[in-house]
């Protein structure tokens, strides 16, 4: 009775790798955009705006507050045009991958207006922290990053200029 057990078992084990290797096909990730248009467009915008933002002063070299707040004033204002130039390129089909951009579209603005809120609390307090807004459990840079990095636009993840 052992023996007979043991041999189903190493069959439907075989039989599963054998279907898995060479038969499943996955499909498409959780967010992942079928119609590659998009994605491939906002790579190539979102690596210009991180280039541009690249060039800046970097936060460890800045540190007069004031300074800073300008340096991040001019990021946001790269990365506002930046997300100007991605809304038009947005899928509007199917439904589920316009809802999709629109929404990490959404996060990144709220992700931008967390930048601004940084840099004017910069003038005030040269103590402040950056703080993120946050989307379910976690930072909203998180949810951003994720969906850039399912699409292979990792360009177009939050920078870590901040």
């Amino acid at each position: 009775m052992g023996i007979a057990a043991a041999l189903v078992f190493l069959v439907a084990s075989t039989l599963m790798w054998i279907w898995m290797l060479f038969f499943y096909d996955p499909g498409l990730l959780i967010d992942e955009l079928e119609d590659r248009t998009f994605p491939t467009a906002a790579e190539e915008i979102c690596a210009a705006a991180l280039e541009e933002i690249d060039a800046l002063p970097p936060a460890e070299v800045t540190f007069d507050p004031l300074e800073r707040a300008a340096v991040i004033d001019e990021a946001n204002d790269i990365l506002a045009v930046m997300l100007s130039q991605l809304a038009p390129l947005a899928p509007t089909e199917p439904p589920e991958a316009a809802e999709a951009v629109e929404e990490w579209l959404d996060d990144w603005s709220t992700y931008l207006g967390d930048r601004q809120e940084y840099a004017d609390a910069l003038r005030d307090d040269p103590e402040a922290r950056f703080t993120e807004s946050p989307k379910g459990p976690k930072q909203i840079s998180r949810a951003i990053d994720s969906y850039a990095q399912v699409n292979r636009m990792t360009s177009c993840e939050t920078p870590g200029d901040v």
